[in-house]
């Protein structure tokens, strides 16, 4: 679902360029509201961006970092995810202070140009990274170093609607 929706996103003109990690646990967050607190960091990033993103999602819970989500996110030309406007929406959702190391973002290489091998390569490998939780079955097929997820209370991984399943039928 993950793969064929990032897929979709460049297809649509909305190619993942940011990788987003929000360490729920440094920020206080236990397990149990996280997937609350990953919906309202979700919405703060569509309200941000307006219609002009897409993204998949997928939250962990591993040894030594706990509760963790990943996003893999389409940000518009002229976009900048600044660390004072994270830090705020971050603050609103825990309803404390930022805590250092709480939230990283990276650009994905090669997103200026989506069409080419860079950019392919550096979706793959980020892809197969925030993928490494899958079931044993399926990370044989798609040639994934399997790592465990953790326990994860709620949903585990999801999109944005615009590239999510009932969207990638309508386009066929």
């Amino acid at each position: 679902m993950l793969i064929e929706a990032a897929l979709a996103a460049r297809t649509i003109g909305r190619a993942l360029n940011r990788h987003i990690i929000v360490h729920w646990e440094t920020a206080g967050i236990p397990d149990a509201r996280a997937a609350a607190a990953t919906t309202a960091f979700l919405k703060y990033l569509r309200d941000w961006l307006g219609g002009a993103t897409a993204y998949v999602w997928a939250r962990e819970n591993g040894d030594g970092k706990g509760s963790h989500l990943h996003i893999l996110a389409h940000m518009p030309a002229g976009r900048h995810m600044s660390g004072a406007r994270s830090r705020r929406w971050l603050e609103r959702i825990t309803a404390s202070r930022y805590q250092r190391g709480t939230i990283r973002t990276t650009r994905i290489g090669g997103s200026r140009e989506p069409d080419g091998p860079v950019y392919t390569a550096n979706l793959q490998a980020v892809l197969a990274y925030v993928l490494k939780g899958v079931n044993a079955d399926a990370a044989e097929t798609l040639g994934i170093v399997r790592e465990s997820g953790g326990r994860i209370i709620g949903k585990r991984c999801g999109t944005s609607r615009n590239i999510g399943a009932k969207a990638r039928r309508a386009h066929e």
